[in-house]
């Protein structure tokens, strides 16, 4: 009987020295990480969910994998404890936390031994493998040892054994210090937003947002960027050819500004938000043989037209009225208006009236008003030439003799936004290969568009200002998208997504990310790949030239033509009676 009252006292001072011990660690850790509720994963002990009822904590009991897709942290907050309990099956155990945890891997995880044949470091190092930041272990007997097994990934993967004290932190920041852990990345891009180029010690640097970006990640969470291949800043590979290297593995993430693609996973936060825009050429002058017809719109034209004949029959009128002899024909277009309006010399009749004498000093000051009129507009024009329409649309684009260039898989990415541009595919010059597309878009050829996003253009807005004469227009008309996300491509279980996105966030709130963005056009020219050279086109002086007059010579050759046949007909016609009589004659001798 007293043994079994023995046995009894034994085991209720067990039971209440591993409810204490496991009730201090729950409460340190409510303390220490504040979570709003705690996952179950397996087949928990009835203890552990008294304690936390008592803590009035959330539970999310999961015993087994579900039949059903169920994403933790889909409809819940990202801030929970996981408590996983590890038995004989440990594999599968193991892959049901891997599967649950899924994308949240930096979530606090305790491991709950519960045999002591299991291997604890066997099972840390799958952790860790798995890209499992945050694991802690007890073992069977944890509440007479009080002793956690963990790891710390950075700067190298190490083992640790520690027993718990009051006041101890139990999980670790990870993220804050990588004491100088390296991890591969890839780098790609293009200007303005990567800028490569070597110092004068030979070693490379890096600007832009994206290269400041690489070194503020460096320098804020200590730690090194290696790359696993030889990077070369004269064939600097594009941005979309990087996105396989952090697929299969072989990089955590890129540093290679992008345009997401659907499904939207795999990135990061957005570090700007593009317009895609078309950059047109300024339009060219209008030749100086329309110049002619552009002085004498129709509609000054009509107006000049209708002076004329209504001042040819207010003289006639007047000459009419004081006894001087008229045409018929005068009462449309009179000699001497015609003639003076043209600023011709006219003559008058003699000891003409004062009515006759006014209206002979109106043509004299019309003619002097028109012929000043014509000369001063076409001066302005031969010495500042007017400008073609510009391109405002897609479909003036198609009736133009400008091709847009385009790099293919920029346009295969339009496509798939809108197939409404296909139909358009025809204003479009392809080039597959990207060096040679970025080449071609900076040689300022005028003989192209280019797709060009407005970060770009600030640039070549602020390099045109040495320019004579600006070559490029932006045309926000023929924007193809706003405010599209530009990210970096990164892997979905990377443990550096947080630090990455944290990084971003902040830079932008401070005011970084715009303070790159206006370096940017002094580092291009640090770098040499921009220089203040005028490629505009200097106005110089230019003589006329035959093919000036092609419209006047046209319309000399219309009149002189129009002329030649009045004055057959007039010959004709006078000579009508004796042709007539001459072609009767020759009937009359045949017949």
């Amino acid at each position: 009987m007293e043994r079994a009252y023995l046995v009894v006292t034994l085991v209720l001072l067990g039971t209440g020295r591993i409810y204490s011990s496991y009730r201090q660690l729950l409460d340190d850790l409510k303390s220490e990480l504040n979570f709003e509720y705690v996952v179950l994963l397996g087949k928990s002990d009835p203890i552990w969910q008294k304690l936390l009822w008592q803590m009035s904590v959330p539970l999310i009991q999961m015993d087994e994998e579900p039949e059903t897709e169920f994403v933790l942290g889909g409809h819940h907050s990202y801030n929970f404890l996981t408590i996983a309990f590890l038995d004989e099956s440990v594999d599968d155990s193991l892959k049901f936390l891997y599967l649950t945890l899924n994308l949240l891997n930096t979530r606090p995880v305790l491991l709950v031994i519960k045999y002591s044949n299991i291997r604890i470091y066997s099972i840390l190092e799958w952790c860790w493998q798995h890209q499992l930041l945050n694991v802690l272990a007890i073992e069977p007997h944890f509440e007479d040892s009080l002793i956690v097994y963990g790891y710390i990934p950075f700067p190298i993967f190490q083992f640790i054994e520690r027993r718990l004290e009051n006041n101890s932190i139990i999980f670790e920041q990870r993220l804050g210090n990588l004491n100088g852990y390296k991890f591969s990345v890839v780098v790609g891009g293009s200007s303005p937003r990567l800028i490569v180029y070597r110092g004068m010690n030979g070693e490379l640097k890096y600007s832009g947002v994206v290269g400041n970006l690489m070194k503020c990640f460096e320098q804020r969470y200590n730690c090194e960027l290696v790359q696993p291949y030889p990077f070369d800043e004269l064939a600097i590979p594009p941005a979309q050819e990087l996105l396989g290297f952090v697929r299969n593995g072989s990089a955590q993430f890129a540093f290679a500004a992008i345009y997401p693609k659907l499904p939207f996973s795999g990135y990061s936060y957005p570090i700007e938000l593009m317009s895609w825009c078309l950059m047109m050429p300024v339009p060219a002058e209008v030749p100086h043989s329309h110049l002619y017809t552009m002085v004498f719109h129709p509609s000054a034209f009509w107006l000049i037209i209708g002076g004329l004949l209504l001042i040819s029959v207010t003289l006639s009128l007047a000459l009419r009225l004081h006894g001087y002899r008229v045409n018929f024909s005068e009462f449309f277009i009179h000699t001497s208006c015609f003639r003076g309006i043209l600023s011709q010399p006219f003559y008058e009749v003699l000891r003409a009236p004062t009515l006759v004498r006014a209206i002979y000093l109106l043509i004299c000051i019309l003619g002097i008003l028109i012929t000043a009129w014509y000369n001063s507009y076409f001066s302005t024009f031969v010495t500042s030439p007017p400008l073609l329409p510009p391109i405002t649309s897609y479909e003036s684009i198609k009736s133009s003799n400008v091709k847009v260039v385009v790099w293919t898989p920029e346009y295969e990415v339009l496509i798939r936004m809108s197939e409404n541009l296909e139909k358009y595919s025809s204003i479009f010059q392809f080039k597959a290969n990207y060096k040679e597309f970025l080449l071609l878009r900076d040689s300022f050829d005028t003989r192209y568009g280019y797709m060009m996003p407005l970060e770009k253009w600030s640039l070549i807005k602020e390099q045109q200002k040495v320019f004579s004469s600006p070559l490029f227009t932006l045309q926000e008309d023929l924007c193809f998208y706003h405010t599209i996300p530009i990210v970096f491509p990164i892997a979905d279980n990377s443990v550096f997504r947080e630090p990455l996105e944290q990084l971003i966030l902040d830079v932008t709130a401070m005011g970084l990310l715009d303070r790159w963005h206006d370096m940017a056009f002094t580092d291009l020219i640090k770098a040499g790949q921009l220089s203040l050279v005028d490629r505009g086109k200097p106005k110089e002086f230019r003589a006329m030239q035959l093919q000036d007059l092609d419209q006047i010579l046209i319309a000399g050759g219309f009149l002189l033509g129009l002329a030649t046949l009045v004055f057959v007909l007039e010959v004709v016609w006078f000579w009508r009676k004796k042709i007539s009589s001459f072609v009767l004659l020759s009937f009359n001798v045949r017949a």
